[in-house]
């Protein structure tokens, strides 16, 4: 009896493994497991840049950018590196998803509030347009636009 539940957990995982490269590229596959934010949501790759923006892992955020040399979304990025750099006690607060399609596998254009606190400041919240890109390292940033604050 206690051979036969290792022979069932032995073939599920075998049928999970293979139906997960089947479904996907091994090359996705490979990258999702090494590294999570390379998953097939734009939700966690924002996730993920905000929070290494947060952690003052610029270097890091600007691998998942796709940004062409020299434009205004470059510089958008650059005036945040700065700002966080600067000022040691800002910190993330919330990531807030404006867009309610966000989950299909599709969407490209998200727009996104994120809030920061210090000890010595209120509550600031920022709006940005972000659009990303998949590649076949996963999704990338190719725009990211400060809009006006939203009610």
């Amino acid at each position: 009896m206690r051979h036969s539940r290792y022979v069932w957990v032995l073939g599920l995982s075998l049928f999970c493994l293979f139906t997960l490269i089947t479904v996907k590229t091994p090359q996705t596959v490979i990258s999702a497991l090494s590294e999570a934010h390379y998953g097939n949501s734009p939700r966690s790759t924002i996730q993920h840049f905000w929070a290494l923006m947060d952690l003052r892992q610029t270097d890091l955020a600007r691998d998942l950018l796709s940004l062409p040399v020299g434009s205004s979304d470059e510089n958008e990025f650059s005036a945040w590196e700065t700002r966080l750099n600067k000022d040691p006690l800002l910190s993330l607060q919330k990531v807030e998803f404006m867009n309610s399609d966000l989950d299909s596998a599709n969407s490209q254009a998200v727009v996104v509030r994120v809030y920061w606190t210090s000890s010595v400041q209120d509550v600031q919240n920022v709006t940005f347009s972000i659009n990303l890109k998949q590649t076949e390292k996963g999704w990338r940033i190719v725009r990211i636009k400060r809009m006006n604050n939203l009610s």
